[in-house]
């Protein structure tokens, strides 16, 4: 089974035109979650708490995104939520502790155990560097057509 069908989900593409603060997107996001039943209670804090030790804004060559994700022990089902963000949010660079990067989509990660997670990454990534696709999610305030990108991608780059 590819990654496009065991975690991907209609209802979990947002368009987030709340406060643009870090906590405040991780908060809608956590509640969004539970309500699904995708995380346990500890999430919303373990999300936070690894947010501040190892940032996860990343600076593509389009824009900047961030891949906010926890331990597995926080996750009842596997999931990607993507989130455009009508106003961009400032997350912690990845690797540094104080660069900054505007995301302007935040793809939150859940793994419920670790096969699924490399190859995952190596499929945002290549999504990332893709200029054609970045530009795409940009422009794009639709939901169903942001999924419809996504997992496009996805299957494409799992056939190769």
């Amino acid at each position: 089974m590819i990654i496009t069908d065991k975690m991907f989900y209609p209802e979990l593409i947002d368009v987030y035109d709340g406060k643009g603060t870090l906590d405040a997107l991780v908060d809608y996001a956590a509640n969004k979650l539970a309500e699904l039943g995708f995380i346990e209670t500890t999430y919303q804090e373990a999300l936070k708490e690894r947010e501040r030790e190892y940032p996860t804004g990343l600076q593509t060559p389009s824009f900047a995104v961030a891949i906010p994700h926890t331990d597995p022990s926080h996750i009842k089902k596997p999931f990607i939520y993507i989130i455009k963000l009508a106003d961009s949010v400032t997350f912690g660079q990845m690797g540094t502790t104080d660069e900054f990067v505007s995301a302007k989509y935040a793809f939150f990660l859940g793994f419920d155990k670790g096969e699924d997670q490399l190859q995952l990454l190596q499929n945002l990534m290549a999504m990332f560097m893709d200029k054609k696709v970045m530009r795409q999610l940009e422009k794009e305030f639709d939901k169903t057509e942001i999924l419809t990108i996504v997992t496009q991608f996805f299957k494409t780059e799992s056939e190769k």
